[in-house]
């Protein structure tokens, strides 16, 4: 028979490793943000206040046009379909 509750060496290991995963990355997310701010006071020492603005990202255009993905959602429902009519028929049919 299965244990449903674990012992309690058990338990406190498993606390102890959760609680040493938060700390550490709550330790590793101040340093990161640490890191940026100095990098970015560095920067604006370096150019004496002047940073330029950043630069616009561009999205890129779809790869496929409306027509071709109207048509692969098509192609997509209809095979879907085909593979998995009988099994949503046989659990229509038992009340699922």
């Amino acid at each position: 028979m299965p244990l449903l509750y674990p012992s309690i060496l058990f338990q406190e290991r498993a606390l102890g490793f959760a609680m040493g995963g938060l700390v550490g990355m709550g330790v590793f997310m101040y340093q990161q943000r640490e890191i940026w701010k100095s990098t970015a006071g560095l920067a604006e020492t370096l150019s004496g206040g002047a940073l330029p603005p950043p630069r616009a990202v561009q999205t890129p255009p779809p790869i496929l046009g409306k027509e071709a993905r109207d048509d692969l959602a098509h192609v997509w429902n209809s095979t879907i379909d085909k593979m998995f009519g009988s099994l949503i028929a046989s659990l229509s049919s038992k009340g699922w």
